[in-house]
């Protein structure tokens, strides 16, 4: 077996966010479909009427914080050491907290009232998060060196202990105890104190001290019962042992207990190169959680990058059948659709029934691509001009941009002019 050289993607897709000063995103649909559906429930007990986003973040600091878009960034790292889905719930409705709370307004409007920061526009304001107790241990990850320097990532410690306490009134509400949240907090203060992070360094931190947040925790126990969803906490545990596998943390893979442990092996195995081995295990998985889907488009991630491409659609196609919303594994599929021995007639379905992709990914180069090559099989030439047009927007300055979507929008085709109108409303 040739170990491949190039690195092993499986579930991730990746790209470097433009302007801003963010680490690489991770694509993965389970992962995004569980998360918002806890987002959900921290919104619906809160009745909050705002609009949260979620992103994941491919950095092992354990972390997770709030920008001014209100969209929450989740550190992988922090995922993989949740004990249970309840600690990553506790850190959702912290930062949650913030928002509803408008700790980032509050924020803003001292940094505008200090007069201390310039160009406030071109950066994003970072909160900070229930577990960060210092910006420089924030350095080389997700946060710039800039953000760190105009020290945006930081709340006081008034607002971080108001956002502690309204993640466990929100605990109360879903009526799920705080535990977890003990233990999670145990861990990161003893990664702190390996870095050199001494107690009296985090007692002057801008966060509350970790003492001091447990006793909170303890105090505010007033539920007795524990609704313990065994059901999210399957889901969480497959979704982290991915990351774990991905990650090839051997200690903590021989930590998990069955079938996690299986799949995170599976998964370094594929990452080691020992693609038998790998597969070996994650079949005899599919059999067993025959209701995890999921495993099958780990399947195909993992046949994909070994170079199995027809193989690798057929499984992603069977993910599909059951997660037909999954836009990650769609463009996968559509991407790398060999059509070369297809009819007209065929090509034709292929290029209708994906444009709901280039209207939700019309910045994705690949599908740009893909579909100039679509236009060029039917003789679409409108939409040949187009897709050769767009594709290099980069080389054209705004006056010559501007005209020429005018010249495009003149059209009959109604599907091209709509996606040439939601292009513009987008840049402008």
């Amino acid at each position: 077996m040739v170990v491949l050289k190039k690195i092993f993607i499986f579930f991730l897709f990746y790209f470097i966010i433009p302007n801003i000063s963010f680490s690489s995103q991770i694509l993965d649909y389970e992962t995004e479909e569980f998360i918002d559906e806890l987002l959900l429930d921290i919104i619906k007990v809160n009745k909050i009427n705002k609009n949260i986003k979620v992103k994941l973040n491919n950095n092992n600091e354990i972390n997770a914080f709030v920008d001014n878009q209100n969209t929450i960034h989740i550190n992988s790292g922090l995922i993989q050491y949740c004990n249970d889905y309840v600690a990553l719930l506790s850190v959702l409705a912290h930062e949650v907290g913030h928002v509803d709370l408008n700790h980032i307004s509050l924020r803003k409007n001292t940094i505008d009232n200090s007069k201390k920061y310039n160009n406030l526009s071109l950066l994003s304001i970072i909160a900070g998060s229930l577990i960060t107790q210092s910006p420089e241990l924030l350095q080389g990850g997700v946060v710039s060196s800039a953000a760190l320097s105009n020290q945006y990532i930081q709340f006081t410690k008034e607002q971080e202990m108001e956002a502690d306490l309204y993640a466990l009134k929100t605990l109360n509400l879903i009526n799920v105890n705080s535990r977890s949240i003990i233990e999670l907090l145990n861990i990161i203060e003893q990664k702190l104190l390996e870095k050199g992070f001494s107690k009296d360094k985090q007692r002057i931190s801008t966060h509350p001290y970790f003492e001091d947040r447990i006793l909170l925790i303890n105090n505010f126990k007033k539920n007795k019962t524990h609704n313990f969803n065994s059901e999210y906490n399957k889901r969480f545990n497959f979704i982290k042992a991915k990351f774990i596998g991905y990650n090839n943390n051997i200690e903590t893979i021989s930590s998990l207990a069955e079938p996690y442990k299986t799949y995170a092996e599976s998964i370094k195995y594929a990452r080691d190169g020992n693609l038998k081995m790998s597969l070996g295990k994650l079949n005899k998985l599919i059999k067993q959680e025959i209701n995890n889907n999921y495993l099958l488009e780990t399947k195909a991630d993992i046949l994909f990058s070994y170079g199995f491409i027809n193989e690798a659609i057929r499984f992603y196609k069977k993910n599909l059948e059951k997660n037909p919303n999954n836009f990650y594994t769609e463009i996968r599929v559509f991407e790398n659709t060999d059509t070369k021995n297809l009819s007209i007639e065929e090509i034709d379905m292929i290029f209708n029934d994906n444009k709901n992709l280039l209207f939700k990914y019309y910045n994705n180069k690949n599908i740009l691509l893909k579909y100039l090559d679509l236009a060029k099989s039917l003789n679409k030439t409108e939409w040949i001009e187009f897709f050769k047009f767009y594709l290099n927007i980069s080389e054209i300055n705004e006056e010559d941009f501007y005209n020429e979507m005018l010249i495009l929008k003149k059209t009959k085709n109604k599907d091209l002019k709509k996606l040439i109108i939601q292009i513009e409303k987008n840049i402008l």
